[in-house]
């Protein structure tokens, strides 16, 4: 029981000096007094103090603490939540990361070995050593958990969310070399985002692809426009130079996010401070006249992180006209434990975006490959800043909370190429330069709490945005030659439309879930919104926006109800409805002569899904991924022509939309994986009437019926740090119009990638449309004829990285 000399010296040399106070002369107090009792009493408590620091000193020895950070092996970005667990004990000794991935963790003296284990990481068997541990976890190909945030803003396990979220890695979207978000989230199964150029674009998920406000961009869990402001070009302001993953949850979310979060949420997630230097500077360019520097830093001073990560990009003569850009994007993340319980996160991101808009060709120019624009100034630039700061507080092992103060100032400044028209009556060519801006104040407040009843948790929170915004649109002529080109435009001093608008939105939200049996878990949401705009008009009511001064009000609940029957051995079901709800966007109230009586549009969703793992042997394991929805919308808001010959918004829509969605994930060892996702939808007009015309029964306009994305990736062993993939886009056929008369046939990509890391380089190498096929990532039609946008032709690329840390002699695991 005695320890060993080398452990617990210092206690061996206190009981020797305890020994020698009470028998040696030199270290005997001499008292005269003292008689035969008290000195056998003292020879006494001597001898009982030693056997009593003897005894502690086997239990003090027989442990020591080791600490240390878990980190992910790509990023280097500490991992909360990871579990470290003694294993060759039969005592019980474990404990978990913190924020910052740190942890400490006292263990018998005799544990050799650590077990660190992450969900959607491999497990590691770690030697205890003799200092702080480093070490760093390999994401695991096919695992079906990981951790997500976004379904209900707070960190749980996939299998735990009765929804369809996918989330896209670090080392997915690194290895994808995108210049647009697009060539990353088209990989989701029932995602695809078309790119109109330079960042612009569209989305659709369980919707065809449009710019109404159906769809969510979230940067850290705060929408990056408030609702009502034309939002569906958003992601044009994220920092793609600082993500870290990427969430995205299909079919609505309003139960939590609130209002637009209906076809679907795309939840940026930013980069965290590493516990170590780390940096990262790359460089890529392509034959599509795209540069781009991508830098990151990131370390831990003392307690605090910081974190630096952006990127510069600029396009010139692109291989269609009028196409150049040129972006900047910024964010800087800080992080501090105030203390055990106390956790402070303050980020800023700024975008700075100067793009030329070039619009769409019509047929002739299209399949006849003409790429000259017909536009020459049409542009956009956007200017955003976000601010927030998160402040956690974990009250005890059950209870969270978390507050978080958010500010936001954008400027959208555009001549818009969809606004230009030509007056077949009269020849004259008109267009319009409008701006709008805005800036919020607001914070989100919300509350974890665990029970063991039903192994319950209870989140509720509530939410406040404040968001006044300004807009104005002028009338110019347009100057267009003898070829069709628009070549210069004049200002005619006549203002369509200036108003100031004073959005203000207040939420209540709160999550109640249970486990009543040891294998179901039930989920139920319910959500409050209400909504004001405040619209001040700065025109005469004979202007083209002349509606008066009026303040219009929109409430919603909307409710969600899940639950999930887990089989075990990463197989389970799931079921769940939900609503969403989508108020009148300013544009569509107060552009006009009248503020139109409008009503927020309801879509309800019901869905069934669920999940297949499966392995064969040691090497081989697969995942599949199935879910099934139908989303019934109503109040949807259309233009109704009148009597008179001018329009009107009304709720007069009703639509349909059902479909599956799959996604197939195979892997052998680390060196062949392949990846298949996919959907087949039909979206329909249940009650819809356009210029008088009845739709019902008609598929919606540019609703695809089939999407998928599949790839094939190789990392062979016999040359460590190398990876060659193929890929292939496909987006099947849709309508162009609404009438069902003209239908665009699709399109299939082929791309292929290769890398190599080595000694701290990343070589990359890419080829988009391998076949240089000629395709539309979004084509319409009217009565004036068929509009394509084109899409990218045969484009190769090459990019260079450099990981700064090996400058520092601090090299990740490749």
């Amino acid at each position: 029981m005695f320890p060993p000399p080398q452990r617990g010296i210092g206690i061996w040399v206190a009981v020797i000096v305890l020994i020698r106070r009470q028998f040696h002369p030199a270290f005997t107090p001499t008292h005269q007094q003292f008689n035969v009792n008290t000195t056998c009493f003292a020879n006494a408590r001597a001898f009982a103090l030693l056997f009593i620091f003897c005894l502690c000193s086997s239990v003090v020895v027989a442990q020591t603490t080791v600490s240390g950070r878990i980190t992910d092996s790509f990023t280097g970005e500490g991992l909360i939540g990871a579990q470290v667990v003694a294993t060759d004990t039969d005592a019980t000794a474990a404990t978990a990361t913190d924020e910052t991935g740190a942890f400490s963790l006292e263990i018998p003296a005799e544990v050799t070995v650590l077990s660190v284990r992450y969900v959607g990481y491999e497990t590691q068997e770690v030697p205890v050593g003799s200092g702080p541990l480093r070490i760093r976890l390999e994401s695991a190909g096919t695992a079906l958990d990981q951790v997500v945030v976004s379904a209900n803003r707070q960190r749980q396990l996939r299998s735990e969310v009765p929804a369809a979220i996918t989330t896209l890695s670090a080392r997915t979207i690194a290895e994808s070399d995108a210049n647009t978000l697009d060539q990353v989230l088209n990989k989701v199964p029932g995602v695809f985002v078309a790119d109109l150029a330079n960042e612009q674009h569209m989305t659709s998920i369980r919707q065809p692809i449009s710019t109404k406000g159906l769809f969510l961009f979230l940067e850290d869990g705060l929408p990056t426009r408030p609702t009502g402001v034309f939002n569906h070009n958003a992601l044009n302001e994220m920092n793609q130079g600082a993500i870290q993953s990427v969430e995205i949850i299909r079919g609505p979310a309003s139960s939590t996010y609130g209002a637009e979060a209906i076809g679907g949420v795309i939840n940026i997630l930013t980069a965290a401070p590493t516990g170590e230097f780390s940096g990262r500077h790359s460089l890529r360019l392509n034959t599509n006249g795209m540069n781009r520097h991508d830098l990151r830093l990131s370390n831990t001073f003392g307690k605090t992180g910081v974190f630096f990560g952006g990127y510069y990009a600029k396009r010139r003569n692109g291989f269609f006209d009028h196409s150049d850009m040129d972006k900047f994007a910024g964010t800087l993340k800080v992080t501090h434990p105030i203390s055990k319980r106390d956790f402070l996160t303050v980020a800023a991101t700024y975008a700075d975006l100067e793009t030329d808009m070039t619009g769409a060709l019509d047929s002739a120019a299209f399949f006849g490959g003409d790429v000259t624009s017909t536009q020459t100034f049409t542009e956009r630039t956007v200017s955003a800043l976000r601010v927030q700061s998160t402040w956690q507080r974990e009250w005890t092992a059950d209870g969270l909370t978390t507050a978080r103060a958010f500010y936001r100032n954008n400027t959208i400044g555009q001549i818009p190429s969809y606004r230009v028209r030509l007056d077949r009556r009269t020849g004259v060519v008109s267009g319009t330069i409008n701006a709008r801006d805005f800036q919020s104040v607001g914070g989100i407040l919300q509350h974890k709490q665990r029970f063991n009843f039903l192994n319950a948790e209870v989140i509720g929170g509530v939410s406040l945005d404040n968001s006044p915004t300004r807009f104005f649109e002028d009338y110019i002529l347009i100057d267009r030659d003898e070829n069709g080109i628009n070549v210069g435009y004049t200002d005619q001093d006549s203002t369509l439309t200036r108003n100031e608008i004073d959005l203000f939105n207040v939420g209540a939200y709160g999550t109640l879930q249970l486990r009543p049996l040891e294998r179901v878990k039930v989920s139920l949401s319910l959500r409050y919104d209400r909504f004001q705009y405040d619209h001040r008009n700065a025109l005469s009511s004979e202007a083209f926006s002349g509606s008066p001064d009026a303040k219009s009000t929109f409430k919603a609940f909307t409710p969600k109800l899940g639950l999930i029957y887990d089989f075990g051995a990463d197989r389970g079901l799931y079921a769940n409805y939900a609503q969403g709800f989508l108020p009148p966007q300013v544009g569509e109230l107060y552009r006009g002569v009248s503020v139109p009586v409008l009503e927020p549009a309801v879509y309800d969703n019901y869905e069934v899904g669920g999940w297949y793992g499966l392995r064969a042997g040691k090497h081989f394991q697969g995942r599949l991924d199935l879910a099934a929805y139908q989303i019934e919308a109503t109040n949807q808001i259309i233009s109704v022509l009148l009597d008179d010959e001018t329009r009107e918004n009304r709720n007069a829509g009703a639509t349909r939309s059902r479909g599956i969605e799959y996604g197939v994930n195979l892997s052998y060892r680390s060196t062949l994986s392949f990846r298949w996702s996919g959907s087949f939808a039909r979206h329909e007009f249940v009650d819809y009437v356009e210029n008088g015309q009845e739709l019902n029964g008609n598929e919606l306009a540019q609703g695809p019926n089939s999407q998928f994305n599949w790839e094939l990736t190789y990392r062979p062993n016999w040359l460590a740090g190398l990876r060659l993939s193929v890929e292939n886009q496909r987006l099947g056929a849709y309508w162009m119009n609404a009438e069902n008369t003209v239908q665009y046939d699709g399109f299939s990509l082929l791309n292929f990638r290769a890398g190599y890391r080595w000694r701290g380089f990343d070589f990359r190498f890419t080829m988009l449309n391998a076949t240089d096929e000629l395709w539309s990532p979004r084509a319409s039609a009217s009565r004036f004829g068929t509009r394509y946008t084109l899409g990218i032709p045969r484009t190769l690329q090459v990019g260079i990285g450099y990981d700064l840390a090996e400058l520092a002699g601090n090299p990740r695991k490749k």
